[in-house]
C-alpha cells in the first residue's frame, strides 16, 4: 500500500496541511519524498531543497484539463481522482494505490483531464525536476549516502561494493570473435574480412546462418554459407547479431540456484529484445537489429553480481540479498560493462534508463525509449503490471507522436512479438 501503517505519523502530518482550493508552499518528510517516482533518484539534500506546494479539491473539481500547460509535476496524496483521456476512456487513481507513486501528469502540456472524485490533495514540484533528475542520479556503488535504506546494513551488498571499489570485480568479457568484429567494423572493413573473423568460431558462424534463415529475416532463398549471410545482412547487422549470439554463453553458472536465476534473466532479455525489434520495425525510426541488441543487454549488469555470489558459499547470502542488490546496481554495472566492451554511448546508457520510466533525452525516440516501452509491454499480464505507470504518461510514449501505441495497438505489438519471442528463444537459446 502507498501509505504504510508504520508511517502513520508522517501521513497525518501531510494530510493536516490543507488549502481551500489555493496552492501554498509546504514541507514534506524526506522518507515520503523518497517513495515518489521518478524524483526519488535525487540525492537526499536535493530532495530536501525542492520547492513543494499543496492544493486541495472537492468532488467534481477539475484538477487540470487536457491541453492546459503546466510548470509543475503533481502527485495525489489524498483521495481519488478520475483520469479522462481524449478518446473518452479513463481510469481511477486512489492515493492508497501504488499508482500514486507516479505523477498524475509528466508533460508540460496535459494530454488528458483529471477530475476529483472525493476530497483530494495534490502536491506539486517544479516540472524541471525531471530534467534535473536525469543528470543527478544516485550512485550506490560509490556513495554511501545513495545506498537505499533497506541495504545499508546488508553484508552481501557491502562486500560487493567493497570488491568493486578495490577493482577486484569480475567483469564478463565478450568472446574474441565479437570483440574483433566490433573493432574491425569501426575501421570500415569489407565483407571478406568480416567473414574471416566470423569463421574463426564455427559455432557462432553456424548460428548466424540459422538466424538469417529464420522468420526474423524472412529470407526467400535459403542461405548456406557465412559469406552469403554477411552479404545478406550487411556489416552493421552482422556485428550486432554476432554480439547478441555471443552473449548467450555469458549467462551460465555452476550453482543450480544461480543458474536458474540466470536462465530467467536471459529469458526476460530475449522477451524484451523481441518486443524491441517489433517496436522498432513498427516505429520505423530506429534500427530493429540495434534495438534487439539493446534489449538483450539492458540487464547485463546483473552478471557481475551473480558471478560474485558464485564465488561465495551459498550460506553467505540469501535470494533476497541477491535480488535487492541486482535491482539497485544492475543499471550502473551494465553501463560500466558496455563501455568496456566499446559500445557507443546510446547503447551503454540503456541499462541505466531501463526502468527509469520518465527518462527523456530530447524529443527524438532513442534506444532507451524503445527498451523502456518494450519492458513496459513485457510486464503486461504479469504481476508487475499493477506497479506500472499509465502508458500515456511516459515521455517515450509521447515521442511516438501519432499515438502509434494505442491500447489496441499494444495488444497487436504483443501478438506480433509472440511468435518472434518463441523464435528468438529457439535461436539464442536459454
Amino acid at each position: 500500500m502507498f501509505w504504510k501503517k508504520e508511517k502513520k505519523s508522517e501521513d497525518q502530518r501531510i494530510q493536516s496541511i490543507a488549502s481551500s482550493h489555493t496552492v501554498k508552499t509546504t514541507k514534506l518528510p524526506l522518507s515520503f519524498l523518497k517513495r515518489l517516482i521518478p524524483i526519488s533518484h535525487l540525492a537526499d539534500n536535493e530532495l530536501q531543497q525542492l520547492k513543494v506546494t499543496l492544493s486541495e479539491y472537492k468532488p467534481g473539481d477539475i484538477i487540470f484539463k487536457s491541453g492546459e500547460t503546466s510548470n509543475t509535476l503533481c502527485y495525489i496524496v489524498k483521495g481519488q481522482c478520475y483520469i479522462e483521456t481524449n478518446n473518452g476512456s479513463g481510469y481511477e487513481i486512489d492515493s492508497s494505490s501504488f499508482k500514486a507513486y507516479y505523477p498524475l501528469s509528466s508533460d508540460s502540456k496535459h494530454q488528458y483531464t483529471a477530475i476529483a472524485k472525493s476530497d483530494v490533495k495534490i502536491i506539486h514540484f517544479p516540472h524541471n525536476v525531471l530534467q534535473h533528475e536525469h543528470t543527478n542520479s544516485r550512485n550506490a556503488l560509490l556513495n554511501d549516502e545513495d545506498i537505499p535504506e533497506n541495504l545499508r546494513d546488508n553484508l552481501f551488498f557491502k562486500r560487493f561494493c567493497t570488491c568493486y571499489k578495490q577493482d577486484e570485480l569480475v567483469i564478463p568479457i565478450l568472446p574474441d570473435v565479437a570483440l574483433k568484429l566490433r573493432t574491425a567494423v569501426q575501421k570500415d572493413i569489407g565483407i571478406l574480412e568480416a567473414v574471416k573473423i566470423v569463421n574463426l568460431d564455427p559455432v557462432i558462424s553456424s548460428k548466424l546462418i540459422r538466424i538469417v534463415n529464420s522468420p526474423l529475416y524472412r529470407t526467400v532463398n535459403p542461405i548456406t554459407t557465412c559469406h552469403d549471410a554477411v552479404s545478406r545482412l550487411g556489416l552493421i547487422t552482422t556485428r550486432n547479431l554476432i554480439t547478441s549470439i555471443s552473449m548467450q554463453n555469458l549467462f551460465k553458472s555452476k550453482n543450480k540456484d544461480l543458474n536458474n536465476r540466470i536462465h530467467q534473466i536471459w529469458k526476460q532479455s530475449i522477451r524484451v529484445s523481441s518486443i524491441c525489434h517489433t517496436l522498432a520495425s513498427l516505429c520505423k525510426n530506429a534500427n530493429p537489429d540495434e534495438a534487439l541488441l539493446a534489449g538483450l543487454t539492458h540487464n547485463i549488469g546483473s552478471l557481475p553480481i551473480i558471478i560474485f555470489a558464485d564465488s561465495l558459499n551459498s550460506e553467505e547470502y540469501s535470494s533476497t540479498d541477491l535480488s535487492l542488490t541486482i535491482n539497485t546496481l544492475q543499471g550502473l554495472l551494465g553501463n560500466i560493462i558496455l563501455k568496456k566492451w566499446g559500445f557507443p554511448n546510446l547503447l551503454a546508457q540503456v541499462p541505466i534508463q531501463s526502468e527509469n520510466w520518465y527518462h527523456s533525452n530530447g524529443e527524438k525516440l532513442d534506444l532507451s525509449d524503445i527498451v523502456l516501452l518494450a519492458k513496459f509491454h513485457s510486464y503486461l499480464g504479469s504481476k508487475q503490471m499493477q506497479n506500472l505507470p499509465p502508458l500515456h504518461t511516459l515521455p517515450a510514449f509521447k515521442k511516438l507522436g501519432d499515438n502509434t501505441l494505442t491500447p489496441d495497438m499494444s495488444l497487436l505489438v504483443l501478438h506480433n512479438a509472440k511468435q518472434q519471442i518463441s523464435d528468438a528463444i529457439s535461436l539464442f537459446g536459454t
